[in-house]
C-alpha cells in the first residue's frame, strides 16, 4: 500500500472520491518540498537518508473491524498477524529489511481483553517470524476495533515504483489469487476440513517477502507488493515509471489450489490472480543484465516494460482492477 491511505468513504462538496483521488488532493494541500534525500508521498514507504548513506524507511497500515477483518470470525491472533505482515511488506518492496514498530489500537466498547491479548500474540509471532521489535504505540476509545501498525525499516538503497525502464523484465514473487479465493471461501463458510485449507491459510497468514529483500536490492529497478492486486499494482509502477508494461497471462503463476478452486466454480483462475488482493507477494522489474540473480527465487517473470504507457495483457489494454479502500461498489471488507 501507499504511504498515505484511508480506510472510510469521505466526501468533499458532495464528491465521493477513490482512495487514490483522495490521496492526490490531500498532497496537494502540504506545502513546500522535501530536503535532499527525503522520499515523501507515492511509494510503499517514505524514506529519510541516513549517514552511511542507506535510508530509514517508514510505513503505516491500519485494518479495521467489518472492514478489513470480521471479529469473532477471523481469529484475532490472525488478525496481528496480518496487520505486521502488511507494513513488512511494505517494507520488503521498497528493498529493506523491518526492524521497530508501534501498535496503535482503537478499542470499542466491550470489547473483551483475552481478544486483544490473541491480537497481540498474533504480532509476537510476526515479530519473531520477520525480526522487527514492538517498542510502543497508542490506545484509543472508538466505535470499531481497528489496529494501525507503523513500522520502521532500513536499507542499503531505496527501491522506488519509479525506476523501470524500456527493456527490464517484469517478474512476481510466488503465486497469485490464493488470497482472495481463501477469503471467498471464508465467506462462503468454507473451513480447512473443507479441503481449501491452503487457499484459507494464504489468506489468514500471509507471508511477507523478507527472504527475497537481498535479490530486490541487487537486481531491481523497481518495486512494490502485491496487497491491492496485480493489475491495480502493474498500473502503478507504469505511472510511477512512465513506461508500459507488457505482461502475458500464460506466464503468471497460479497454484494448483487456485486452479481447482476457480474450475469449480467456473471461473478463470487468471482473473483471481489479476485481481485479487492481500498476497502481499512483490511485483518488480529487473534489467535484462540482472536476469541471472533471479536463480532459483521462485520469481517469475512474466512480461516486459516498453516505451509508452498504460498496462497490456497479451496485447490487450488491461483496466485496474483490485482493491480501492473508498471505491462505492466496493463498500464491502476487504478481508
Amino acid at each position: 500500500m501507499s504511504t498515505m491511505t484511508s480506510t472510510d468513504s469521505p466526501e468533499a462538496s458532495g464528491e465521493e472520491l477513490g482512495e487514490f483521488e483522495l490521496i492526490a488532493r490531500m498532497a496537494a494541500r502540504l506545502k513546500g518540498g522535501l530536503p535532499e534525500g527525503v522520499v515523501g508521498i507515492g511509494d510503499d514507504c517514505a524514506a529519510l537518508p541516513l549517514s552511511d548513506g542507506g535510508v530509514q524507511l517508514l510505513t503505516c497500515d491500519v485494518m479495521v473491524d467489518g472492514r478489513h477483518f470480521i471479529s469473532g470470525r477471523s481469529g484475532m491472533a490472525d488478525v496481528g498477524w496480518r496487520a505486521a505482515t502488511a507494513s513488512v511488506s511494505d517494507i520488503c518492496a521498497c528493498g529493506g529489511l523491518p526492524g521497530y514498530a508501534l501498535v496503535s489500537l482503537m478499542v470499542p466498547p466491550g470489547q473483551r481483553a483475552d481478544s486483544l491479548e490473541a491480537l497481540y500474540e498474533g504480532l509476537a509471532e510476526a515479530e519473531a517470524e520477520y525480526g522487527f521489535r514492538v517498542i510502543g504505540g497508542n490506545v484509543s476509545g472508538g466505535t470499531v476495533l481497528a489496529v494501525d501498525v507503523f513500522m520502521l525499516g532500513e536499507a542499503p538503497r531505496f527501491v522506488s515504483r519509479g525506476g523501470a525502464r524500456p527493456g527490464d523484465r517484469i517478474a512476481v514473487s510466488g503465486t497469485l489469487g490464493d488470497a482472495a479465493a481463501g477469503l471467498t471461501l471464508l465467506d462462503a463458510g468454507a473451513s480447512t476440513a473443507s479441503g481449501a485449507d491452503e487457499l484459507i491459510r494464504r489468506h489468514l497468514r500471509p507471508r511477507a517477502e523478507v527472504a527475497l529483500v537481498p535479490l530486490i536490492q541487487r537486481a531491481a529497478s523497481s518495486a512494490i507488493d502485491i496487497s491491492d492486486g496485480l493489475s491495480a499494482e502493474l498500473h502503478h509502477l507504469a505511472q510511477a515509471s512512465g513506461a508500459r508494461m507488457d505482461i502475458h497471462g500464460g506466464l503468471i503463476p497460479l497454484s494448483e489450489s487456485l486452479t481447482a478452486f476457480a474450475q469449480a466454480r467456473g471461473d478463470s483462475p487468471l482473473m483471481w490472480a489479476l485481481h485479487g488482493g492481500e498476497d502481499y507477494r512483490l511485483l518488480f522489474t529487473v534489467p535484462p543484465e540482472h536476469l541471472d540473480a533471479l536463480g532459483d527465487s521462485q520469481a517469475s517473470v512474466i512480461g516486459e516494460v516498453r516505451e509508452g504507457e498504460g498496462v497490456f495483457l497479451d496485447g490487450a489494454p488491461l483496466p485496474r482492477g483490485g482493491w480501492d479502500h473508498l471505491a462505492p461498489e466496493k463498500s464491502d471488507r476487504k478481508s
